[in-house]
């Protein structure tokens, strides 16, 4: 069973993302902004990891970057943010993120990001 871990400061968004990827077969894990995300990285070392951007204490790009200069750069990020601009997708994906996922998406859409993500890095 993959482990995910969701990084999100909207509880209730985290809590229902958490709860489908449950139900449909994932170990699901949470932290509630990029500094408790970059510890419970080092804790469980997930199969992937789904950040949000606009966070307080340390956002998605922060995030990005740490993890990117840390010996877990290897678990691929996938991207979670309302800021839909260009320059914000570019941004992302130049800091390594895998994937990038607008809010509000489709749990069927998140489903098949996250399989795709998962046999590409298993391979």
């Amino acid at each position: 069973m993959a482990k995910l871990l969701i990084i999100d400061d909207e509880i209730k968004l985290r809590e229902v993302i958490s709860e489908f990827l449950s139900f449909v077969g994932y170990e699901v894990y949470e932290a509630k902004n990029g500094l408790k995300g970059l510890d419970k990285v080092k804790k469980i070392k997930p199969d992937l990891i789904i950040c949000d951007i606009t966070m307080p204490k340390l956002d998605g790009y922060g995030f990005m970057e740490q993890h990117q200069n840390s010996e877990y750069s290897i678990i691929p990020v996938l991207l979670l943010s309302a800021n839909v601009e260009l320059k914000d997708v570019k941004k992302g994906i130049d800091l390594g993120a895998k994937g990038y996922i607008k809010k509000p998406f489709v749990f069927k859409e998140l489903k098949k990001i996250i399989e795709s993500n998962l046999l590409t890095n298993n391979k």
